[in-house]
């Protein structure tokens, strides 16, 4: 037993510097979306949406390796889950709202008002205590403005069909649909994990060749889209039960 503890008390100091070295992680998310600022200014806009999807997989990354360390145990006063908003709000949110404001993706008359309504739209998002259902799904669009803007700039509809689909996202912030999770929601979890990797290397395939504008890129970006939207309106109508079935 003496044994045990004496091990148990030399592991607690590595534990505290993986567990900083996530937060860090979590943290360095802020650097991406700087440096996709300094690309909006130069209106690089390309780059300036890769950024937005490297700090997307740091996302992606920094919630299960906290969890594996139980990170709240192993460092009770840092308030993770704040760290993890503040960069939300930053990468996910202000810094594609300015690229919408910024760009062509827009008609010039809408792009103020679709900046605010993003910004706006967001705060409900993250303010709200009950973000997230028990199973795992967000409560309304979960203001993925980063991926919306990789959409439409990517793969860009008319400018007024694009502004619509921008208000009706924000419209969606205060529907209680529901939204999944790619890493979170325990039912489909391999299917759901291996379609998000799919999407990310069409994702950067298409980044990485702007000029292409072929019928097959388009559809497998939206498959993938299709998928999660699927998933997201079966558990939205199916009631709370879904996983019990």
């Amino acid at each position: 037993m003496t044994e045990r503890i004496v091990g148990e008390m030399s592991a607690m100091p590595m534990l505290r510097i993986c567990a900083w070295c996530i937060h860090l992680l979590t943290a360095s998310g802020v650097v991406f979306g700087l440096l996709a600022l300094s690309e909006i200014e130069k209106s690089h806009w390309i780059m300036a949406i890769i950024y937005l999807l490297i700090a997307l997989i740091i996302d992606g990354v920094d919630g299960p390796l906290a969890r594996k360390i139980s990170i709240k145990t192993v460092l009770p006063r840092f308030d993770g889950t704040t760290l993890d908003l503040l960069v939300d709000y930053f990468t996910f949110v202000i810094v594609p709202a300015l690229i919408f404001y910024r760009s062509e993706i827009l008609p010039a008359p809408l792009r103020f008002a679709a900046a605010a309504a993003i910004l706006m739209s967001a705060l409900h998002h993250y303010c709200n205590l009950d973000i997230k259902t028990a199973d795992g799904y967000f409560v309304g669009f979960p203001a993925f403005w980063n991926i919306a803007v990789f959409y439409l700039y990517r793969f860009p509809p008319a400018p007024w069909c694009a502004a619509l689909m921008v208000f009706l996202l924000c419209a969606l912030t205060l529907v209680p649909i529901k939204v999944v999770h790619p890493f979170r929601v325990k039912k489909f979890r391999v299917a759901t994990f291996a379609v998000t990797l799919f999407w990310g290397v069409l994702a950067v395939s298409a980044l990485a060749r702007p000029a292409w504008q072929s019928s097959w890129l388009l559809a497998g970006n939206l498959a993938p889209l299709a998928y999660f939207t699927w998933i997201s309106l079966r558990r939205t109508f199916a009631g709370s039960d879904f996983l019990a079935r």
